[in-house]
């Protein structure tokens, strides 16, 4: 048998030896590495330090509550009052009736108030007849008189005559609302006439000087030369 051709069979198994335990002997250096690597996670879940590792810097110690921060006091309610209970009123279907309206006085003053009513014909002497009442400031005051007549050639004849007045009291002066009412009768003229009557209705609104007669109208019948006069004085009794 030849020798060289055994040397080179032997040569190339001694190759292939080395060459693997080149290649074993990294491997076996890297799983000491590859176990400590996997060892380090472990320690770490565990709490251990590792070798070449600092120490776990412990958790901070958690912060005090803030203290609570005190509410401004309320002022105390006042108590209410006990309310009467309400009693429900019966309905009766009607509207209510509307407030009466206050009817405001005036001073404690009287006025006397004088009435002159003057009946003239023609030329012939006036026939005056006066009327006087005392009428406290802001009211009211009214006179009636009715006289009944008895005239040839007609029935019994009523003739009235009526005054009414109301003064107040403003400043210095004096404002008056006054009416009257009266007849004038008249004659026949003839024996087979019946004798006739006028009726005068007045009423007027004047502002008077305290204590000076002022004339308030004068009125006309319409079928003769008479006439009817009114005049007022009115004065302040203090």
């Amino acid at each position: 048998m030849n020798v060289r051709w055994m040397i080179t069979p032997v040569a190339i198994i001694t190759l292939l030896a080395a060459s693997a335990a080149a290649q074993t002997a990294p491997v076996a250096a890297t799983r000491p590495a590859v176990a400590a690597a996997r060892a380090i996670p472990v320690a770490q879940a565990a709490g251990v330090a590792a070798p070449d590792q600092a120490p776990p810097v412990p958790p901070a110690p958690p912060s005090p509550p803030a203290p609570p921060v005190a509410a401004a006091p309320q002022p105390p309610t006042p108590p209410r009052s006990a309310q009467a209970p309400r009693v429900p009123r019966a309905s009766t279907g009607e509207a209510p009736a509307p407030p009466e309206a206050r009817h405001v006085r005036g001073q404690l003053v009287n006025l006397r108030l004088e009435f002159t009513v003057t009946d003239q014909i023609g030329s012939a002497p006036p026939v005056k007849k006066i009327i006087t009442m005392n009428v406290a400031d802001g009211e009211s005051g009214r006179i009636r008189t009715n006289a009944e007549v008895y005239r040839k050639g007609s029935a019994m004849t009523i003739v009235p005559l009526s005054v009414d007045a109301s003064p107040e009291i403003e400043g210095s002066r004096i404002r008056l609302r006054a009416s009257l009412e009266y007849q004038l009768l008249k004659e026949a003229t003839e024996p087979d006439l019946p004798a006739g009557k006028t009726s005068i209705t007045q009423m007027v609104t004047a502002v008077l000087n305290d204590g000076v007669s002022t004339i308030l109208s004068q009125s006309a019948d319409p079928l003769t030369d008479r006439k009817v006069t009114l005049e007022v004085k009115a004065t302040i009794i203090r």
